[in-house]
């Protein structure tokens, strides 16, 4: 650019003092000499892709969980959703300074809100709920393939089950149709859990005095002093997926209160309620069960939520630096392949792609991070194409290539210690935008889709824009 500069000053000047002159098309062209002339070429390079197993590279934590099962048309294989729940106790929580009603709960029940779900709305499905003898812990990245059963006594069995289906006819038109109704599925607790809130709050020491208000001075006394948590997975039915934004313990008690005279004797019953908050942990756990032969299947690359399939993308690094001098634009493409018209119940669409480095794949989720069109992309589903397209990577192929040749100056076996060092891999996820529109959060995006894009044997095509000077080639 240095060099081209003086004759595109000496350019401007000529062209702002031979203004009135017309024949002036070829002036510029005239003036350059050959060698220093810029040229642009276009060229096309191919990337390898595979389908590549999720395992446990997903991040469990989430505020919102799913509860189901449903058998994979794409290979017979039964997936199923549960999760583990922790409650929120909102800061020095109090039940009547007077007591309740025969010191013991009215009732207790969880609550488990939704406002969408896969799947068949009047399938029969059941639900168990266990109680937790160990707690979750802050800080512990947990992922989908968590083993749940380190976190309750199966021996112990159930404390509760409930039989439900996604659309509750049960529930009267005039309600279910309310601005003000959220469809949920509400499972009848074991009174005893219920008498335990409460006679807990009320607890004292040998000396008299009360330690219980303790318990409920935040959601962490809460959870070690008096419940832990709560387990909860489907245990009958297929075809039905509960996306649940949100669980819910309500108590319900009695107590005496003032009535119009004055003395302390209108019963009345009122309701303390715990939820699953982003105070509290939500851990869900997804079993995708045999999907080897999806990823097996080279005819296509595969992208499969929650927690099971992604696609793995190897980029012709050396051979776009064999082929180019300066790296403008590279433009990149997947194609998705029509869904079969077969199946009941048809997967969604990925509304995101992110393309993240293969090696950063985990440490993108687990620190929060956002896409920086360096390392990471991402592209929206363009409907109308079936397309992702990622405009431009040259900074990311660029990024690879200083990164190899640097590694490469210190230590000689820096590629074969680092064999990811040319791949990405492209996951689903779900984005959060400010007031702006700008995207501030990025995490897994745990609804149920699949799709096949084009890829496997089929290699996919890098479309490169380059610049050079006539005297370099």
């Amino acid at each position: 650019m240095k060099r081209f500069l003086p004759y595109l000053i000496i350019l401007i000047s000529i062209v702002a003092f031979t203004a009135c002159d017309d024949n002036t098309e070829m002036l510029g062209s005239s003036i350059v000499p050959s060698g220093d002339k810029m040229e642009i070429d276009t060229i096309t390079v191919y990337a390898k892709s595979r389908s590549l197993l999720a395992g446990d590279s997903i991040l469990a934590n989430t505020n919102r969980v799913y509860l189901g099962k449903h058998t994979d048309p794409e290979t017979g294989a039964i997936f199923t959703s549960d999760f583990i729940s922790q409650f929120n106790c909102v800061e020095d929580y109090g039940f009547p300074a007077g007591g309740v009603v025969g010191d013991s709960a009215y009732k207790i029940e969880l609550k488990l809100f939704y406002n969408s779900y896969f799947g068949d709305s009047l399938n029969i499905m059941k639900c168990e709920v266990f109680e937790l003898d160990r707690t979750l812990q802050e800080g512990v990245p947990y992922y989908t393939n968590i083993n749940a059963e380190e976190f309750y006594d199966e021996e112990k069995g159930a404390i509760a089950e409930k039989t439900y289906s996604a659309v509750d006819y049960s529930v009267h038109d005039s309600i279910r149709y309310g601005d003000n109704y959220t469809p949920n599925i509400t499972i009848a607790l074991p009174q005893e859990l219920g008498n335990r809130f409460i006679r807990k709050y009320y607890e004292t020491n040998a000396d008299g005095d009360s330690i219980g208000k303790q318990y409920f001075a935040n959601s962490a006394n809460f959870i070690d002093n008096v419940l832990k948590g709560l387990y909860v997975r489907c245990s009958q039915g297929d075809g039905t997926v509960i996306y649940v934004s949100m669980a819910r313990i309500n108590v319900y008690f009695q107590q005496y209160t003032k009535s119009s005279s004055g003395k302390l004797d209108s019963l009345v019953t009122s309701i303390a309620t715990f939820s699953s908050t982003k105070e509290v942990l939500q851990v869900n756990r997804f079993n995708n069960g045999d999907i080897q032969p999806l990823v097996d299947d080279n005819s296509c690359t595969y992208l499969k939520t929650p927690a099971g399939i992604f696609t793995e993308v190897e980029l012709p690094i050396d051979e776009i630096a064999e082929k180019t001098d300066t790296l403008n634009l590279a433009k990149i493409t997947f194609t998705r392949y029509n869904q079969s018209s077969d199946y009941q119940h048809k997967y969604s669409i990925p509304a995101v792609l992110l393309m993240v480095r293969k090696s950063e794949m985990y440490d993108f989720f687990l620190k929060n991070k956002s896409y920086d069109n360096v390392t990471s992309y991402y592209a929206s589903f363009n409907a109308t194409y079936n397309q992702y397209v990622y405009s431009n990577i040259s900074r990311l192929i660029n990024y690879c290539r200083n990164e190899r040749e640097e590694g490469l100056a210190a230590d000689p076996e820096w590629e074969s210690k680092n064999p990811d060092w040319n791949k990405v891999v492209l996951i689903p996820v779900s984005t959060t935008r400010d007031g702006n529109g700008n995207i501030v959060g990025v995490t897994h995006d745990l609804k149920m889709n699949s799709v096949r894009l084009r890829g496997g044997d089929d290699k996919i095509a890098i479309k490169i824009v380059t610049s050079y000077f006539n005297n370099e080639r």
